[in-house]
């Protein structure tokens, strides 16, 4: 992109005074106009322009060379294949594009994307009419058609055909609605219903009637005619010539009236402009083919073979040697009180502004040195120079006084001035901080509080606190001495300056930072380019003269900002019109007239901004994908992007649409399940990714306008990242599916071994019982019984008379048959279950029944036995165990307990088997629920059986409140093989 300012261009001015109505005089000098080229070199895919226009989104369109229709977005061009030689923008949101074949309408929904879809085709008429040469969209939506084959109007249904059937060259519409056509015979003029008649015209401009090549009127009702002599203009009937008017080169090929007025003429001498005086030659030999003003005011030449130039009005005006600056390294500039400008150059002394030309004082004036690098106006309106090398100077009635270090300042080079309060003069200098008061200067070092001695910057708050900027940080004044803020770190430290609700702007020079201190709160503003001055306007914004000239709202430093919220700011540069952002020295270096402009000194000039045209835009850029790179491919795409499986790295470029200053657009983006925050996309936007997780994430990218004003919402595309077989649901799930089976499988062979183990346990317990068994029926009750029969010989041996021998005797038999009774009872116990039936419901039940009807209390206990799931066979060993455990806790209940009421809980379940006994006795006295009482197993005897067949036995008891025995074994370890038996819930009770 060629930008440069067109003064050597655009100073030839043509000018011929004319009669008749005058002409709207342009504001700004054309060697102001700030002017940048586009050509094949910046991506312009054709240097011929035949036509431009501007959708409502901003882009621009232009019809090159009868080859291509072309879409900029200010930065990029980009070429779609329609071999377009004219188009226009409705005013709704389509584009017409006119080719030699036929009429298209483009849909909105294409203005971002690379490949046109749902265009539809139009003929006009037949045959030489479906050649579209020109088209123009009248104020009341009627789209207006030029062919090769005569005009026609498009209201939306059907085409219409107006006028002659001949070739239309060009179309305009009047202020009052008439379409003024060109065609190959001459002008005609349609006021809607007729054709209005122009007797003698082309006559009256000493031309042939085909040689009139365009006509328009203006907003004022004066028609301008561009003929092949050159531009005429019709005002209140009388015709003016105007510029040269001959055949030899001074031919006019079309004019066009801006934004604003102003009227542009297209000469084969080049391009002019239409002031009060005359023509004014903005661009001698430039040929013009098309003229468009975008919505920003901004003036698009399109040229044959050239290329597309853009003229803008830059807000920003440069002063120089030729406005009568000494020099353009300006130091400081400062309004004083009466609204005089005036500035302080570096070696080249001080200037005061007339409003036209500034008038400089230096050595001549009395002013010894003209380095200046700080000013200051004191209560007496006497203005204060602060110099390098040569002290301070006060002007008053003309006359300099000059103050050093021979009348006690501290150092002759002084960075800062300040006239404090009651006429006090503060004058920050190399060697410390000198005081000025009653004609006597006291100096303030290290002695007083300042951490060195070389000052940067001195600031006067508006409730008198004097602030002091040094490179090791900032000091505050405190009584006559001076304090470190310690909420400053030790850096080179400017104070900024205080706004209107004051605030106190300091700049940190080495972190790029600025810091708010408001109401003895200091904040750090990040992201926002520093200001070692700032001054606010009467509409409340902020301006910041740092290494950069920044303008953002001042309720945007007020508001407290979320993590990631971004600043809305706009930045300044030299396609503003400025020769350099970067301002000048330590001095005040903005300063506010009362006409409302901003002056800012630069190190190449003074810059003037007019604030008046300078409204904030609100307007939100357009955001779309340029192109995508997948691996080493790039591609355009429509809209999402889909990756395929394995994609290794993504870089997505992206832009937005500002054709006026593309330059000032910043962009961010985030992508959901990848960035933590928004990331700057910089100058080249764009956004690159090596792996991105499977699945389908949102691209946000989000912009500012030119004005720096962020659309926070933005845009987002979606990025899906096909997977391979392995990552994909059905695959997890399938594998998710294994994984339990394996789980189950697992578990169940667990299960089955354990189960295996305890059976196996249990047929040992089983045998060896059934060996002791048969050992003592063979051996020891043997011996019992040859015992008694002994003892029962000798008793009938013994004579009768010694009765009580034989009573003894007697009783001696009886109780060994006893014993052989139990014997043989325990013997049966040991050989085979201790019930008849598997049914471990019934065999309590029926131990109930028998402690119930034996009971020596015959106190009436109830048992209730109830069964809960299904029931399943045990194993033998297990069973019986689990009857003695519920055999030993009735017989507890009844026995000790004296309950009136037990309850026996049989629990089938999957998980477990359980044995609840409840009683409603007078319970287990703590102290003795360790006892064994004789014949019983008592607490702990129960939970050693318990354990031996892998279960848990735990007991509750209180006194006067009953007891609790519950007894759970786990499934694997309880159940024989065999499915469950169906069981009522609700088994039964006995009394």
């Amino acid at each position: 992109m060629n930008t440069r300012h067109f003064g050597a261009v655009a100073r030839a001015v043509l000018a011929v005074l004319v009669a008749g109505a005058p002409v709207r005089a342009a504001d700004t000098p054309t060697s102001n106009l700030f002017v940048t080229h586009f050509t094949v070199d910046e991506g312009l895919p054709d240097p011929v322009i035949d036509a431009i226009d501007q959708t409502s989104d901003g882009y621009l369109w232009l019809a090159t060379g009868g080859k291509y229709m072309v879409r900029f977005d200010g930065t990029t061009f980009y070429r779609f294949e329609p071999r377009s030689v004219t188009l226009t923008a409705t005013s709704g949101a389509d584009l017409w594009v006119g080719t030699r074949e036929a009429l298209l309408r483009v849909p909105s929904s294409n203005f971002s994307q690379f490949i046109l879809t749902g265009l539809t085709t139009y003929h006009p008429g037949q045959e030489k009419a479906t050649e579209v040469i020109r088209l123009r969209v009248g104020r009341n939506g009627v789209l207006w058609v030029g062919t090769s084959g005569g005009l026609f109007r498009y209201d939306g249904t059907q085409f219409v055909a107006v006028g002659p059937r001949v070739e239309v060259r060009e179309i305009e519409e009047g202020p009052d609605g008439h379409i003024l056509t060109v065609t190959e015979n001459g002008f005609i003029e349609w006021d809607r219903s007729r054709i209005v008649p122009h007797p003698g015209l082309a006559e009256r401009l000493g031309v042939l009637e085909k040689e009139i090549r365009h006509v328009l009127r203006d907003r004022q009702g004066s028609t301008w005619y561009s003929t092949v002599k050159g531009i005429a203009r019709e005002t209140g009937g009388r015709i003016d010539k105007l510029g040269t008017f001959a055949h030899d080169k001074h031919a006019a090929s079309r004019t066009y009236e801006d934004a604003l007025g102003t009227i542009w003429i297209a000469k084969d001498e080049g391009l002019f402009r239409a002031t009060a005086s005359g023509l004014e030659l903005v661009a001698a030999g430039m040929k013009v083919r098309s003229l468009f003003s975008d919505r920003d005011g901004n003036l698009w030449v399109g040229t044959n073979g050239d290329g597309l130039y853009r003229f803008k009005d830059p807000p920003v005006r440069m002063f120089g040697k030729d406005e009568g600056l000494p020099s353009i390294v300006i130091q400081t500039v400062m309004t004083s009180s009466d609204g005089t400008l005036w500035t302080g150059a570096n070696c080249g002394g001080i200037s005061r502004f007339d409003g036209t030309r500034f008038r400089t004082f230096s050595e001549k004036q009395g002013l010894l040195n003209s380095c200046v690098w700080a000013l200051a106006e004191d209560p007496t309106h006497d203005i204060w120079v602060g110099t390098w090398g040569g002290g301070a100077f006060r002007y008053h009635n003309g006359t300099f006084t000059q103050y050093s270090k021979k009348e006690g300042m501290a150092d002759d080079v002084v960075t800062s001035i300040v006239a404090g309060r009651e006429g006090t003069m503060w004058f920050g200098t190399h060697g410390g901080l000198s005081r000025l008061r009653d004609g006597e200067f006291r100096t303030y070092n290290s002695a007083d509080g300042l951490s060195v001695a070389s000052i940067l910057r001195v600031f006067e708050d508006r409730t008198g606190v004097l602030w002091v900027g040094t490179r090791q940080g900032l000091h505050r004044m405190v009584g006559d001495r001076f304090e470190l803020v310690s909420a400053i770190p030790k850096e080179f430290v400017l104070p900024s300056g205080e706004t209107r609700d004051g605030s106190l702007y300091v700049a940190y020079d080495d972190r790029d930072v600025n810091v708010r201190i408001h109401n003895g709160r200091t904040e750090v503003i990040a992201g926002l380019p520093i200001g070692s001055d700032v001054r606010e306007t009467d509409q409340g914004d902020l301006w910041f003269g740092g290494g950069t000239i920044t303008r953002v709202r001042r309720d945007q430093l007020a508001q407290v900002r979320a993590h990631d919220e971004p600043f809305d700011y706009e930045s300044f540069s030299v396609a503003d019109g400025l020769a350099t952002s970067d301002v000048g020295g330590s001095g005040p270096n903005l300063a506010l007239t009362k006409d409302g402009t901003l002056w800012a000194a630069t190190t190449k000039g003074l810059a003037q901004f007019d604030l008046a045209r300078l409204p904030f835009v609100n307007t939100k850029p357009s955001i779309y994908i340029t192109n995508v790179t997948i691996g080493r491919t790039t591609a355009r795409v429509a809209r999402d992007i889909v990756l395929p499986a394995g994609t290794n790295h993504l870089q997505v470029d992206f832009g937005a649409v500002e054709i006026s200053s593309p330059e000032k657009i910043r962009l961010q983006y985030r992508l959901d399940h990848v960035d933590a925050e928004w990331l700057d996309a910089g100058r080249d936007p764009h956004a690159i990714y090596s792996t991105l997780p499977v699945g389908t994430h949102l691209l946000h990218i989000r912009a500012s306008n030119r004005s720096g004003i962020w659309d926070r919402e933005g845009v987002a595309f979606g990025i899906t990242q096909l997977p391979y077989f392995y990552q994909t649901r059905w695959f997890a799930a399938v594998i998710g599916g294994l994984f339990v089976l394996l789980v189950v499988g697992t578990y169940r062979t667990r299960v089955h071994q354990m189960s295996r183990a305890m059976s196996a346990r249990f047929d040992e317990r089983l045998a060896e019982r059934t060996r002791v068994a048969r050992e003592l029926h063979d051996t020891l009750l043997q011996t019992f019984h040859g015992t008694l029969f002994s003892f029962q010989a000798a008793g009938n041996m013994l004579p009768e008379h010694p009765a009580e021998a034989k009573q003894k005797l007697d009783s001696a038999i009886d109780r060994a048959a006893q014993a052989i009774t139990e014997g043989r009872d325990a013997i049966e116990d040991l050989r085979a279950s201790t019930v008849v039936t598997n049914d471990l419901a019934i065999a309590i039940t029926t131990l109930g029944d028998e402690l119930a009807g034996c009971a020596a209390n015959g106190n009436g206990t109830v048992v209730h036995v109830a069964v809960q799931g299904a029931p399943r066979d045990l194993h033998p060993i297990l069973r019986d165990d689990v009857y003695r455990i519920a055999g030993e806790a009735l017989r507890n209940a009844f026995r000790h307990a004296h309950a009136r009421r037990i309850e026996v809980v049989i629990t089938y379940d999957d998980r477990q088997f359980r044995l609840q006994v409840r009683d409603d006795g007078k319970g287990i006295d703590t102290a003795v629920r360790a006892d064994q009482p004789r014949g019983h197993f008592g607490l702990p005897g129960l939970r050693e059986r318990a354990g031996l067949v892998g279960g848990r036995l735990d007991v509750w008891s209180k006194v006067g409140a009953g007891t609790e025995i519950d007894l759970t074994i786990p499934a694997a370890k309880a159940y024989a093989t065999g499915r469950p038996r169906r069981r009522a819930w609700w088994f039964g009770k006995r009394t």
